[in-house]
């Protein structure tokens, strides 16, 4: 609808973005490229005259004309391109081959048409082709690709696998930003089977099953982002510029909304669990991680390269939708640079079923839940109802937290120095002065409410709170200039007081729960133990060796055999060999895949411990251990001075349940089993487990 003269196109360049498809339709009429809009001037004679209206047409004859006797062109932003003779720039080459689309590219007259693709026909003229080499060289791609088929029926295993290769490469890029200054956020796409709200259900992976697991395993809600036909948040003001260092996306879950016309450089993992039902859309998928971040390599070959992770899909048929997603991109002299399982020359993984060693086939092996316990009412401790939503917000003292912000705290914007390369008496880096202007020092309580939102659910009870920390901030003589001037750093301090305060109140909730019965770890004679499988799945690369003791002869003690020495890692085999060369342990098993026993204690996150074993003792009863191992370099930190206080308290608390009657659920030596476990540090793995043995 813009105004078009022909003094535009004399005096500049002009540059048009069209799309084919507003110009290709074989009724023209209802087109407005071809549409007379009386805003097109000085390309066609005045409309009086007749014979320069029939002098155009003889020099250019397809122009679009009145039908009338006497011959009159239309004043048509289409008749001016035919006029003009552009040069025609087409993106998507290949996908123009149809007749009507040829015919309307060349309907302009053009007087050349460069056409891009990645993938040429036969009968295209090639001007210039640029290989997959050429690409990887120039540091524009990802390379090698690395492809991990997963033969796990549970796609929650898999999920797992392409979120602990997103958390490694999370570390590296951190690492590598510390290094260089260059910001790389690793990005993880999921490809699922079902989207929108009434095709949840049926035995499909659908994205809010695949979301509700990110959040239970730790991811924040900012960090996921839903990208289907039904949804797309990724058009949120926050999440436009993923390459932005405010973004906080990390995940995104899609369909097939991003096969095409979206590239991201930050996205280095896919992981597709509808690969099975999809594989035509896992193709199309593959070239939205292939991008180098700033098209230049790190030097890192962990961000040097891009990983597909599937969910039960045959290795063949994965190969071969990779290798035609890499043909399709232009990349086809690039499939040898696939390699399968995660290193280039790997052996492809191959999914074998594992069974309990022969004495232990038809016994009944079952572990204590932490249970929810109310009359009529026996389930699973579930963190988000039976803890986070009976804190008491209401009594909190905000006080507190306004006690700990110091007086002198400066603006964000004070805290902001510039530094400036300068040649004045020769080459030197010295700070330049920063302006700032002005900004409405206005503390908004509103957005500070929406920030804890996720601590405190009740958003009337979060307002308030919000409100008692200003007052008490305005108690200490703190006035409104002062408190808008620092808002990000408050809403920061609050957030952080009350995540403590959240962890502390849920610990003393948990903790009197477990005293007055309402929670119990308890061996129970109602169905509701965690009991042990009969079978175990596990994927690894073919010829993975097994696992042997110091005579290199097969484990003896443990509960599933045979164990592949891929799956424990050089401290896991560490203790494995430990135990196993223990007389008085009946057997262990290696607690390794997040499906398997887990422990609901006072935080979100569940505990899985590393290791699961029985001890038969001396006096004749059995001992049910609960092992968790954490290297030296953990010793101190936070998440294991919880796992080791967990288990500590739990043990403690750890009994038989003589409330239902026997019958229901047969367990054998009821009286003599009790229940223990720990946190053992690698380092102190000979002094400290010898006495969970005796």
């Amino acid at each position: 609808s813009d105004h078009l003269d022909a003094r535009d196109v004399e005096s500049n360049l002009c540059v048009m973005l069209l799309m084919l498809q507003s110009s290709n339709r074989q009724n023209k009429e209802t087109l407005k490229v071809f549409q007379d809009r009386g805003d097109i001037h000085g390309f066609f004679p005045a409309e009086g005259d007749q014979q320069a209206h029939a002098d155009a047409l003889t020099r250019t004859p397809n122009l679009d004309k009145y039908p009338s006797f006497f011959p009159m062109v239309k004043d048509s932003l289409g008749n001016a391109l035919r006029v003009i003779r552009p040069v025609v720039v087409l993106d998507e080459g290949h996908k123009a081959i149809s007749q009507l689309a040829q015919d309307t590219l060349y309907g302009f007259n053009p007087c050349f048409v460069l056409e891009l693709t990645a993938t040429p026909s036969k009968n295209m003229n090639v001007l210039v082709a640029i290989t997959g080499v050429e690409l990887d060289r120039e540091g524009m791609i990802k390379m090698p690709l690395n492809l991990d088929p997963r033969q796990s029926q549970d796609w929650k295993t898999t999920l797992n696998v392409a979120v602990d290769r997103l958390r490694k490469l999370t570390t590296e890029a951190q690492a590598y930003r510390a290094n260089t200054n260059r910001y790389i956020r690793p990005i993880l796409l999921v490809q699922v089977e079902r989207t929108g709200k009434d095709q949840r259900g049926a035995g499909f992976i659908h994205a809010e099953d695949v979301r509700e697991w990110l959040l239970m395993s730790g991811f924040d809600a900012t960090e996921i982002a839903i990208k289907t036909s039904e949804q797309n948040d990724l058009t949120n003001p926050e999440n436009q510029d993923l390459l932005s260092e405010t973004n906080r996306v990390r995940v995104i879950i899609t369909k097939q909304a991003l096969q095409e016309g979206w590239d991201c450089p930050f996205a280095y993992v896919l992981c597709s669990l509808a690969a099975m039902s999809n594989l035509k859309a896992m193709t199309q998928l593959t070239g939205r991680i292939l991008r180098q971040p700033w098209a230049q390599k790190t030097g890192v070959p962990a961000l040097d390269e891009c990983y597909v992770i599937t969910h039960y899909a045959e290795t063949r048929k994965v190969m071969g939708a990779v290798r035609e997603g890499l043909e399709r991109d232009g990349l086809g002299d690039m499939i040898l640079n696939v390699s399968g399982s995660g290193s280039v020359g790997s052996e492809l993984p191959v999914v074998r079923k594992i069974e309990r060693r022969d004495q232990f086939r038809n016994t009944k092996i079952a572990l204590p839940q932490v249970m929810h316990v109310e009359p009529g009412d026996v389930r699973e401790l579930d963190y988000d109802t039976d803890i986070l939503a009976t804190i008491d917000w209401r009594h909190y003292d905000a006080a507190i937290l306004a006690e700990r912000i110091p007086e002198n705290a400066q603006p964000a914007e004070r805290q902001l120095q510039r530094f400036i390369l300068t040649d004045d008496a020769g080459d030197r880096i010295v700070p330049e002065a920063v302006t700032h202007a002005a900004v409405n020092s206005m503390f908004d309580a509103s957005y500070a409410t929406r920030m804890i939102s996720d601590i405190v659910s009740n958003s009337f009870v979060a307002r308030e709170l919000v409100g008692r920390f200003l007052d008490a901030l305005r108690a200490r003589g703190l006035n409104d200039d002062w408190i808008g001037e620092r808002g990000t750093f408050l809403i920061e301090e609050l957030r952080r007081g009350l995540l403590e305060a959240r962890d502390a109140m849920a610990e003393a909730l948990f903790r009197q729960d477990v005293v007055e019965g309402r929670t119990q770890f308890r061996l129970r004679l109602d169905r509701h133990n965690w009991v042990m499988p009969d079978t175990i799945e596990t994927v690894e690369p073919l010829l993975s060796p097994q696992l042997t003791n110091g005579s290199g002869l097969p484990l003896e003690r443990s509960l599933f055999v045979p164990v592949y020495r891929n799956e424990l890692n050089g401290s896991e085999q560490e203790v494995a060999w430990y135990l196993d060369g223990e007389k008085a342990l009946t057997w262990w098993h290696r607690n390794a895949a997040r499906s398997q026993y887990a422990l609901q204690g006072w935080k979100k996150n569940k505990v899985y411990p590393d290791f699961i074993f029985a001890v038969r003792r001396t006096s004749g009863d059995q001992r049910l251990m609960l092992l968790e191992t954490k290297g030296d370099q953990l010793a101190y930190n936070l998440d294991s001075a919880y796992k080791a206080e967990l288990l500590t308290y739990l043990t403690k608390h750890f009994r038989w349940d003589d409330t239902v009657a026997d019958g229901q659920y047969t367990l054998s030596d009821k009286s003599g089993t009790t229940g223990d476990g720990a946190l053992i540090l690698v380092s102190g793995l000979r002094t400290s487990l010898p006495r969970y043995l005796e």
